[in-house]
């Protein structure tokens, strides 16, 4: 049996009843696994027929697909399937033989361990239930390193404790350039603030500094003095403190949970940290222009990042003026106008009356706009119905290209065409309209509903979580809005299909994440 490997583990599918969890069926490589009334499966229902159900596994694509056989509808994840629809499975999918019955079945894997233990910590988003790991390394160690792009400073008499009291560089009011020649060049803007931090750490605190100083890594010189300078914090507050330095705009990057994560498991000497009276202070709280007490003028802050990392990891928040100075805190702030936590994983793509497939030969062209969704959705929707062949311009290379694709599928039978690119304007969408004209089929058109903002997000959770994938700017995602012109049936169009974004988040990781504030 060919092997299937992901994240460097050997995993083999198998599709497992819910009902009775010990009855495993492995899938072969290509070799498909008929599911039926007595095949295999041990089921007397009448309506069922004796093959129902196809699935194969294709080990070299790391693709499983599920294809309706019999005449009684068939479901996956709840969706109901028509006769000879095939639909592409992931992993936890829930297949159900015979709709609306307990015949339920759903995609897993198996580990073959051979005697090694094969689980791995993920960092990416916040867990309050972190395992912190014992001390692995030399404790008199100054400097450390993750991923080559966190840098991590210990005060070599630092004391790890439950309790931690966070801050920004600007959060702590440490005023000075972070590559001056002078590595002393820090200075303490209020002496109300040192006294501050250090009666924290006298009540038993470990102070903690969260600081975004890009590319330090890339010049030798500069991180030499950066360095300096770091060191030279503990005797500026008179206290010990720890340093996580993000070089790079990657999940150690406020407001992603990395920083904070990689403390809680490998940074605090293995003590557990009580969340619950731990805080987190920063100058990056999205408040606007204002006017300070003494009548001077207050630039607006240049980001809401600090404000939004402590929401993304539970930590109670101040600024430095609500810290340090006990101002008041009924200040005027703006959150990101994108709110991950108002994207729902069970909603459907379409309304009820909305048919996705039809029974005649047609085009469907894809409108959205990089990181809207518009791809997973026409591979796993829509190619999986043995008749749809998609076009992408990505993968073709040009538009020239995927009309000739185009020209040839459709002088083929009976063969329907998806086309997968981001049409965003009247004249792009032309060329493939005046295709579908010139073979005298229908066009409809099914257009991503997701704002911009929201595609911002969905492209970074896809950096932050699938680095094989090809970057995709923000000037890409403001260009497609700038120059996007809304369909309208007056271009040829049949039908215009409103399609919901509905994020497929089987890692339960992934899916914490996703609801994080990321940008």
């Amino acid at each position: 049996m060919t092997e299937l490997k992901i994240n460097d583990s050997i995993k083999f599918w198998v599709i497992v009843s819910d009902e009775h969890p010990n009855k495993k069926f492995i899938l072969q490589d290509n070799e498909p696994l008929m599911l039926g009334q007595k095949q295999q499966t041990g089921i007397v229902n009448y309506r069922m027929s004796k093959y129902q159900m196809k699935i194969v596994a294709d080990y070299s694509k790391s693709r499983v697909w599920a294809q309706q056989l019999g005449k009684s509808r068939s479901a996956i994840n709840d969706q109901t399937m028509m006769k000879g629809e095939k639909r592409i499975l992931n992993h936890g999918d829930k297949i159900t033989l015979l709709y609306k019955t307990n015949h339920i079945y759903h995609l897993d894997f198996i580990i073959p361990t051979y005697g090694i233990d094969y689980n791995q910590r993920n960092t990416f988003c916040l867990n309050k239930e972190i395992i912190p790991k014992s001390p692995i390394s030399n404790p008199t160690l100054i400097w450390d390193d993750r991923d080559g792009t966190l840098l991590v400073f210990n005060s070599p008499n630092i004391v790890h404790k439950d309790k931690i009291a966070a801050f920004d560089m600007d959060g702590m009011h440490l005023s000075g350039k972070a590559f001056h020649d002078d590595e002393n060049v820090w200075q303490m803007r209020n002496t109300e603030v040192t006294r501050s931090i250090k009666k924290l750490c006298d009540d038993g605190y470990k102070i903690v500094i969260f600081t975004y100083q890009g590319d330090i890594f890339r010049n030798i010189e500069k991180e030499y003095r950066f360095k300096k300078k770091i060191e030279n914090i503990p005797k500026l507050i008179n206290t010990p403190v720890q340093v996580f330095i993000a070089s790079r705009k990657d999940i150690y990057n406020k407001p992603a949970p990395g920083m904070w994560n990689i403390l809680v498991s490998d940074f605090n000497g293995g003590v557990s940290v009580d969340i619950e009276n731990s805080f987190f202070c920063g100058a990056a709280a999205g408040r606007p222009a204002r006017i300070d007490s003494d009548g001077k003028p207050i630039k607006k802050d240049y980001s809401c990042c600090d404000r939004l990392f402590a929401i993304n990891i539970g930590l109670k928040f101040y600024t430095p003026e609500e810290y340090f100075y006990k101002k008041s805190t009924a200040e005027v702030f703006a959150l990101p106008a994108f709110n991950p936590n108002d994207i729902l994983s069970n909603i459907l793509y379409t309304d009820l009356s909305t048919v996705l497939f039809s029974s005649h030969k047609e085009m469907i062209i894809m409108v959205g706009c990089p990181a809207s969704g518009k791809s997973y959705f026409a591979t796993n929707r829509l190619f999986c119905h043995d008749r749809m062949k998609i076009i992408n311009r990505n993968t073709l290379g040009s538009w020239q290209k995927c009309i000739a694709k185009t020209t040839k599928y459709l002088s083929n039978g009976s063969v329907s065409v998806v086309i997968d690119n981001t049409n965003l304007d009247v004249e792009s969408r032309k060329r493939f309209i005046d295709l579908a004209k010139k073979f005298k089929i229908p066009c409809r058109v099914f257009v991503m509903k997701v704002t911009k903002e929201h595609a911002k997000h969905n492209n970074k959770f896809r950096e932050l979580t699938d680095p094989s994938h090809p970057k995709v700017s923000e000037k890409e995602i403001d260009l497609y809005f700038s120059k996007f012109q809304k369909p309208t049936k007056k271009e040829g169009i049949m039908e215009i299909v409103p399609i919901n974004f509905v994020p497929y988040l089987k890692d339960p990781n992934h899916e914490k994440l996703y609801k994080m504030f990321l940008l």
